[in-house]
């Protein structure tokens, strides 16, 4: 390209960090762009805000009055104007109030790590997790005044290990530790440490840790630490690998805790950790982080639904019974999928009926609207509707919810539940109506059409049942023959023969017993069998209150012909399955 002598040519570049450039570029003249002072944070918070509602509120001259050694930045306010709900105008405020400070220089060190000098709000992290906050506290009290602890002669912890399943929030809580400790945050994944550089690992932690001691106190934060700290018996695929595992323990044994300096690890593998990770002196505290509970779910569902927008008429309560065992990240994904439908669908906002639809998505996939012969719907509505009949009239069963015989996945349809509460144990008397509701399907198909007549839809409610019936056996000692004996899976090469035959002997004992109890109360309530089934061809779905309502006589479906029992010919439909949404 020629460029004519008279032109000029403006060259600029920018960067966080003058020392990383060329010394040619170093040297052209430098214009440096400061941290905003209290004034140029107020113009700035008002510019932002130009375009949010009339509601928001920003106290200005309280954040000019107390604000004035605070470095935060243009996009520390913009991520903190994103959130418009009444809860954070309230933080917004608190922050400005307490001095939120951010530095713009954050540091990136070669080991990977991450340090954030970041006041992170009192977040809703502790008001969900209220189980784990109580442990928590006491790491920020370590963090925040460990003089207290050193004045009396404690030895503060070096490590504190957070176990718990993918989603539970782990990184999450490390963070918020940091932030309500006010120290700098290190961040380190577990599987970042070892390359193909033989050694290259062991140098990463003492990288690591050296950045730790100068800037104590602070917080170090290894995710997914079972890649670095895992068993060096069975771990490493190459010899190599053992030396970061050992650099990591003489690193932790190297420092004392006076320092001021915590390590926090995060795992869902805690069995695969090296021993001699977990002694005392090393990772002295292992904290628990499970599912939320139910209110823990309430909040989750309430903080993820303020950021979508969602209709007036959505029950977070029965949304609540109806995501037991959920994580978090599960709930934050249904949230999602809803407003994604909604989306689709050109509604304005995100009902109800949207998040269920979003629920039953994750757990079977896919509605398939395919065209299905009448004779595979009528299999399929009496399938459905004995496990729906079974489920109500068995008083231990876990409460239904709704049942369709719309297909998803390899599904023909779908009876789900909801749990009324937490449940941390289980009856034999429950785990029994379990099993009657899983065999519900098969013995309303054997019923109606007869018994050479049955298809292979209860495929999957039998290899559910076999399960719960050999845990019932093999772990919860409900055989009286087997007694409180538990026997896993992984011994099972290891007991006599007498014994097996034992065991498979009770378990087709539960299995007999429960299609016995089953035939009985279905043949008893044939007329509603049919009743139910009936409506579900008409109507497809139907909730807990329809499938009374049907029952009552309440809510009737057009007339249709009858059904040809004992004589109707039918295909079997290989593949699928209409097993219950029921979790052991």
């Amino acid at each position: 390209m020629i460029v004519s002598p008279c032109c000029r040519i403006i060259r600029s570049c920018c960067g966080s960090n003058r020392g990383t450039f060329h010394s040619r570029l170093a040297a052209l003249c430098p214009s440096y762009i400061r941290i905003p002072n209290s004034h140029a944070r107020i113009f700035v918070t008002k510019s932002r805000k130009t375009n949010r509602p009339s509601s928001f509120i920003f106290d200005t001259k309280e954040a000019r009055q107390r604000n004035s050694d605070s470095s935060t930045v243009g996009s520390d306010l913009d991520e903190i104007l994103k959130d418009q709900t009444p809860s954070a105008q309230l933080r917004l405020v608190d922050a400005y109030r307490r001095g939120f400070q951010s530095s713009a220089d954050s540091e990136k060190s070669s080991t990977g790590a991450q340090i954030w000098r970041t006041l992170i709000f009192k977040t809703l992290v502790f008001g969900v997790c209220d189980e784990v906050k109580k442990e928590l506290v006491d790491v920020v009290e370590f963090l925040r005044n460990p003089e207290k602890f050193n004045h009396i002669g404690a030895k503060l912890p070096k490590g504190v290990l957070l176990v718990g399943p993918p989603g539970v929030g782990k990184t999450l809580l490390a963070k918020a530790v940091s932030g309500e400790a006010q120290v700098p945050f290190l961040y380190a994944s577990g599987s970042s440490f070892d390359e193909v550089l033989v050694g290259l690992g062991a140098s990463r932690i003492r990288q690591l840790f050296t950045t730790a001691k100068q800037n104590a106190p602070c917080l170090v934060f290894i995710d997914e630490i079972d890649s670095v700290g895992g068993n060096r018996t069975y771990s490493s695929h190459h010899p190599f690998a053992n030396q970061t595992i050992n650099q990591l323990l003489a690193e932790m044994d190297g420092f004392q805790s006076r320092e001021g300096i915590i390590v926090l690890g995060a795992t869902n593998q805690a069995e695969v950790l090296d021993k001699a990770l977990l002694r005392p002196g090393r990772f002295d505290v292992q904290i628990h982080v499970s599912p939320p509970t139910y209110e823990g779910r309430i909040a989750l569902l309430n903080l993820y639904l303020k950021k979508v927008k969602a209709g007036s008429n959505i029950d977070v309560e029965k949304l609540a019974h109806g995501t037991v065992g959920y994580t978090g990240a599960d709930i934050q994904n249904l949230v999602n999928q809803a407003a994604i439908a909604a989306a689709l669908r050109n509604d304005p906002f995100v009902e109800m009926h949207h998040l269920w639809d979003a629920r039953d998505r994750l757990i079977m996939g896919p509605a398939k609207r395919r065209p299905l012969d009448d004779q595979t719907n009528r299999v399929s509505a009496f399938h459905e509707a004995g496990h729906a009949l079974v489920a109500l009239l068995t008083a231990e069963s876990i409460p239904l919810h709704k049942v369709t015989i719309i297909p998803r996945g390899e599904a023909g349809g779908l009876t789900s539940f909801l749990q009324e509460k937490d449940i941390s144990f289980m009856t034999r008397a429950q785990l029994l109506a379990q099993l009657d509701v899983l065999m519900g399907g098969r013995v309303g198909e054997e019923l109606v059409f007869g018994a050479d007549k049955v298809t292979t839809g209860a495929a999957d409610d039998f290899r559910k049942a076999t399960v719960l019936a050999q845990n019932m056996v093999k772990r919860f000692g409900f055989s009286s023959k087997i007694g409180p004996r538990v026997i896993p899976d992984t011994q099972d090469d290891q007991i006599g023969q007498a014994t097996r035959d034992l065991i498979d002997k009770e378990v087709d004992q539960l299995l007999n017993d429960s299609l016995t109890r089953v035939r009985t109360l279905l043949s008893n309530q044939s007329k509603q069998h049919r009743l139910l089934a009936e409506a579900l061809l008409h109507f497809e779905t139907l909730t807990k209150d329809e499938v009374i309502a049907v029952l009552a006589g309440k809510m009737k479906p057009p007339k249709t012909p009858s059904v040809t029992s004992k004589s109707t010919t039918l295909l079997p439909q290989l593949g699928s399955s209409t097993s219950p949404e029921i979790h052991v």
